[in-house]
């Protein structure tokens, strides 16, 4: 009796034993945490090169314009110009293709000396209409003495923004004519106004640039 009673306690402590380890064993499980999902890695992809312009191209220098030195008085002007001259009565009288030629001149101007021409424009017997037109070619030597007779004449000669060289007299109206000289590199260019002044100093350096532009091609 007490071995049977003994023996039922006995298997009831080791049910008891063994509820507990279960339970022991479910409360662990259940206070074990779950274990954290792996990091997914997203594929990645390589950035995409940006567009490179290509470099704009250099513009090409313009090509320099060449001396051309004029063959006689009829080609020296833009033919607007001397349409303008003819409009005020002013008659190509003297130097190459002229009414009178060369033969206008007692003696040669210092262009022609040096291998250029000389052009006069005016009224037959009207002194103050007149005006002297003149370009010649130069090299380094005739033109070093050109601008040494120039000084020496009593100009002031100054450096131009276009690395050319300037100089020239007022006058004055009535009175002394006006002059202006325009020395490049390779050619000379000059005007004589017998309008004197201002306004004919003006027009001395218009119609000078006008001769440059035609013996470089710049003007037709």
């Amino acid at each position: 009796m007490v071995t049977a009673l003994r023996l039922r306690r006995a298997s009831r402590l080791v049910a008891l034993a063994a509820v507990g380890l279960l339970m022991v064993g479910l409360t662990a499980c259940a206070e074990q945490p779950a274990p954290e999902p792996e990091p997914t890695v997203e594929p990645t992809t390589a950035p995409e090169p940006e567009p490179t312009s290509e470099p704009e191209p250099e513009p090409e220098p313009e090509p320099e314009l060449a001396f051309t030195m004029p063959s006689d008085c009829t080609e020296i002007l833009p033919a607007a110009r001397v349409a303008a001259l003819e409009a005020q009565s002013l008659q190509l009288l003297g130097g190459p293709g002229s009414v009178y030629g060369d033969e206008f001149f007692f003696d040669e101007t210092p262009e022609q000396l040096v291998g250029g021409i000389s052009c006069v424009w005016g009224q037959e017997g009207v002194d103050l209409s007149t005006i002297l037109l003149s370009v010649a070619p130069l090299n380094a030597a005739t033109r070093a003495q050109t601008i040494d007779d120039l000084i020496a004449q009593g100009y002031i000669v100054y450096d131009r923004d276009d690395s050319s060289l300037a100089c020239g007299l007022i006058g004055d109206a009535g009175g002394p004519p006006a002059i202006y000289n325009l020395i490049t590199n390779d050619a000379w260019f000059s005007m004589l106004n017998s309008l004197g002044g201002q306004a004919g100093f003006d027009e001395a350096i218009l119609l000078t640039e006008e001769l440059r532009g035609v013996a470089y091609g710049a003007l037709e």
